[in-house]
């Protein structure tokens, strides 16, 4: 399992909207570095999840409809990675020649070990957490008054 870097800018889609304001993806491009052609990409899969509501219109945008206290690492990957194992091996339409030749791969059943392992892990990061370790938004901004970042 890899974060892959549209898990990555889905996690600064999510930073930007922490604010809970409105944004529209030409914004949150440029604060998060994003480039656009994927933001846009990402935020649909994001609403389909359920993090964030898009608002069409001259007037819309993106905003955050859960907590990022609701929200775990596990939970992002899950939505932007259609295969989030760490090995091929453990996808459910791998067929391992050496499984077939043997009847069994210790390899498997110890990666397999591994993958709940992380899984797991992952699952008790919140985003919030994770994104703001020293306070949200409001607190970044008050430690340094030139950052405008969020």
């Amino acid at each position: 399992m890899i974060i892959t870097r549209e898990t990555d800018y889905a996690i600064r889609i999510l930073r930007s909207l922490a604010d809970l304001q409105l944004k529209n993806i030409r914004e949150i491009s440029d604060e998060q570095l994003v480039p656009r052609q994927f933001a846009y990409k990402i935020s649909k899969k994001l609403e389909r999840a359920g993090f964030i509501e898009i608002i069409r219109g001259a007037q819309g945008g993106c905003r955050l409809t859960r907590d990022l206290h609701d929200i775990t690492l596990m939970d992002v990957i899950n939505v932007m990675e259609r295969e989030n194992m760490i090995t091929s091996c453990l996808d459910g339409d791998f067929q391992c020649p050496y499984h077939h030749r043997y009847g069994f791969c210790d390899a498997h059943e110890a990666l397999a070990g591994v993958q709940g392992k992380l899984a797991d892990y992952l699952s008790t990061l919140n985003l919030y957490d994770l994104i703001f370790p020293h306070g949200g938004p409001a607190a970044l901004n008050e430690s340094d008054p030139s950052q405008d970042l969020l």
